[in-house]
């Protein structure tokens, strides 16, 4: 009989997950929407994450305390976990931006594209459709959802 790891029990669910964010904004035309639906179905990603990590008790944190814990996790790779972990913090920041400041427009700023860039740079994602600059900025939400989800515990 054939074991199989952690993360191999989990790879169809980690593909489903990027799917499903990805198909999630897909028909979001606003980039304000792409960023605060993005940033919300990733709640749920962490929180799964933070779960298959030992972390059960977070459904109620803040986005910001989610990936605070996402850093404390045991595991095998620590710097595709730093580098998720400052990806989430910056995508946390331009949130925050559009959530609190009247004059932020996301659509004048190069901060969410940048951010995206740098998400497509580190991690590896199904290309769903084709690139304009909005799908790579929704491409680069369901990458890094999947990520997340590949950040391998000890456990694995």
């Amino acid at each position: 009989m054939h074991t199989y790891s952690t993360a191999d029990r989990y790879s169809d669910i980690n593909m489903l997950a990027e799917w499903a964010v990805w198909g999630h904004l897909a028909d979001k035309k606003d980039l304000e929407t792409v960023l605060l639906k993005g940033h919300l179905l990733l709640e749920p990603v962490l929180n799964t994450a933070l779960s298959r990590g030992g972390i059960t008790d977070c459904i109620n944190f803040s986005f910001y305390r989610k990936v605070s814990l996402l850093k404390t996790i045991n595991s095998n790779d620590r710097k595709k976990q730093e580098a998720i972990s400052i990806l989430l913090e910056e995508l946390n920041l331009l949130r925050n931006k559009l959530a609190h400041e009247a004059l932020f427009d996301v659509n004048d700023n190069d901060e969410l594209k940048s951010w995206s860039e740098k998400v497509l740079s580190q991690f590896e994602g199904e290309k769903f459709s084709k690139y304009t600059y909005r799908t790579r900025i929704i491409h680069s939400f369901s990458t890094i959802a999947k990520s997340i989800l590949e950040i391998p515990t000890n456990e694995d």
